[in-house]
């Protein structure tokens, strides 16, 4: 069991309005704009992304960063080429209140598509700060990385399942290096996804999947029996037969689609690749996500891209100390 540094809040901050408030600039703010579904999907998306925030306030955990090289990275070839990683223990906790400078609050990543679509976030950014000193062993013996804070912030993606982008930054001022594997000194993104559980709806899309997995099965099993019949048939069996193929591969793929959809977008925890991991008040988590640095491209280089330096895991989340020393007292 992880357990975080005791100690005084480092800055005081300004508080976070209550949900309440929020709702009713929301409402105001989209009587009078957009389309029916359009409202209701941003009606979601406030109290759903702030129902969000609200059960992590004050969340700790550890995430164990593994810097190095992965596959779909932009960065340049020479970049952590060997194949080596920099490793280490970091912990974090996410807070209630805002972030201490004003400008952490526009970062796009966090915002997501409401920044894009030209909408102003109806959720505020919320501080998170680094708990610890995480270390790593280079040649030089034991390195100590400099962290400092950053902001998160999370996004609704699915209103059915209630799927949440979830991402957050950290500042690293003096970077680190481990061979040829460097964390730049600069903001390092973290991008994941999480759910507010429900278990019924679940239920539902884990058994949608299956009755689907079935029906993909019994295609297979037409087009393979299609297929043996197609080569001892004349002429117009062969034509006869292709137009059946046809449609059974359109229905195979249709299926595929589907089924892809759903374990993109539920927590399937019979079928999914994904690992899981149980958060604080009923939020679910994807276990592993990546870590990205920010790059400018385009004429005036106002085009931001994210450069895939590496991944994380949420190892645990813990207890605040500090809380429990004062309940306790």
């Amino acid at each position: 069991m992880f357990a975080r540094t005791t100690g005084p809040r480092k800055t005081l901050r300004p508080h976070v309005p209550p949900p309440q408030f929020l709702l009713l600039l929301l409402c105001a703010a989209t009587s009078c704009c957009g389309s029916l579904n359009n409202r209701k999907f941003m009606l979601a998306e406030a109290l759903g992304t702030d129902s969000v925030m609200s059960r992590l306030k004050t969340a700790q955990c550890a995430l164990q960063v593994n810097v190095g090289r992965i596959p779909g990275t932009a960065m340049p070839n020479d970049w952590a080429a060997s194949g080596a990683r920099l490793g280490f223990l970091l912990e974090v906790e996410f807070c209630e209140e805002l972030p201490s400078n004003y400008q952490m609050t526009k970062e796009r990543l966090l915002l997501g598509s409401r920044k894009g679509l030209g909408r102003q976030p109806t959720v505020a950014l919320r501080a998170v700060e680094p708990l610890n000193e995480p270390t790593f062993i280079s040649t030089a013996g034991q390195q100590v990385i400099r962290v400092t804070e950053g902001a998160y912030g999370c996004e609704l993606q699915s209103l059915q399942s209630q799927q949440y982008g979830f991402r957050f930054f950290l500042d690293f001022p003096e970077g680190a290096v481990r061979n040829d594997v460097e964390l730049p000194a600069e903001r390092i993104y973290f991008i994941s996804s999480c759910w507010i559980k429900n278990e019924p709806t679940f239920q539902r899309a884990q058994q949608r999947y299956n009755e689907l997995d079935q029906k993909l099965t019994d295609v297979r099993a037409d087009i393979a029996k299609l297929e043996a019949e197609s080569k001892s048939s004349g002429i117009f069996g062969k034509a006869l037969g292709l137009r059946q193929m046809t449609t059974l591969v359109e229905k195979k793929q249709s299926i595929e689609a589907q089924l892809y959809e759903l374990e993109r977008t539920y927590p399937l925890q019979e079928t999914t690749r994904q690992e899981l991991l149980d958060g604080p008040n009923d939020i679910l988590f994807v276990k592993e996500g990546v870590i990205a640095v920010k790059r400018f491209r385009g004429a005036m280089e106002t085009r931001e891209q994210y450069h895939w330096v590496g991944t994380f895991s949420f190892q645990e989340f813990f207890e605040d100390l500090d809380e429990e020393e004062g309940i306790e007292s």
